[in-house]
């Protein structure tokens, strides 16, 4: 039976991590570890994906900050009154930038909770510049998190979330050229490392073939130059 990333069925993104059981709690691991990166990237141009990309804190001055949403709930409406941040409503599957404007792109967990994680990925490399950094987090499948199928509090409407392995979101960007610059998992308080709830993937966009492997070039020795049979042609 064949896999396919894209499913007929849509999910709802939560707009913010308090939406999650111990949702907080993975926000702030995950603003953690981007943090240690964060200095890395040069640009001014910084997107984020999704309401729970919103809300990662990298805690760098003199970057602009744009957050894409498909709904404007009130805390993304909060946000948008941070200095250098900006709030758009759009799919993230169609983004309203022009190719090669981002510098750097948050995917906190975007992937988990996305119909067509595929377009999302190829819109993202679309509008990401030239040696353009990703920072992408997912839920780890061999975590306890790996029998549940939805992540929302007691009380609330259900949040179904979808299981992606590290190695296949690895291997798409690897299709997409980027060169994975670390993977590391991320445990919650009381948590073996190997079995944390998250992954982290640190990326960046290049412009060679990662996989360069040169081809052989045929010779083919020219025939040797004959006078007398140029000197016939000529006369003819």
């Amino acid at each position: 039976m064949k896999w396919n990333a894209k499913l007929s069925t849509s999910f709802e993104l939560p707009s913010s991590w308090q939406q999650l059981q111990r949702g907080t709690q993975y926000q702030e691991v995950i603003s953690q570890y981007f943090a240690t990166w964060s200095p890395n990237v040069l640009g001014y141009q910084w997107l984020k994906l999704g309401g729970l990309s919103g809300e990662i804190h990298c805690q760098l001055p003199l970057r602009h900050h744009i957050i894409m949403a498909p709904k404007i709930t009130q805390n993304l409406t909060a946000l948008s009154s941070q200095e250098d941040t900006s709030v758009v409503q759009s799919r993230l599957s169609e983004l309203p930038l022009v190719e090669k404007s981002i510098d750097m792109c948050i995917m906190a967990n975007t992937l988990n909770f996305s119909q067509d994680p595929h377009q999302i990925l190829r819109e993202t490399t679309r509008v990401l510049c030239n040696d353009g950094y990703l920072f992408l987090s997912l839920f780890n499948p061999f975590s306890r998190l790996g029998i549940k199928r939805h992540l929302n509090l007691n009380g609330q409407a259900p949040l179904p979330f979808r299981h992606f392995c590290a190695w296949r979101v690895i291997d798409w960007l690897d299709l997409l050229n980027f060169e994975i610059l670390a993977t590391q998992r991320l445990a919650l308080t009381n948590e073996v490392p190997y079995f944390g709830s998250l992954v982290a993937i640190i990326a960046k966009k290049r412009t060679y073939p990662l996989n360069f492997t040169p081809q052989k070039i045929k010779f083919h020795p020219h025939k040797r130059f004959n006078t007398v049979e140029a000197f016939n042609e000529i006369r003819e």
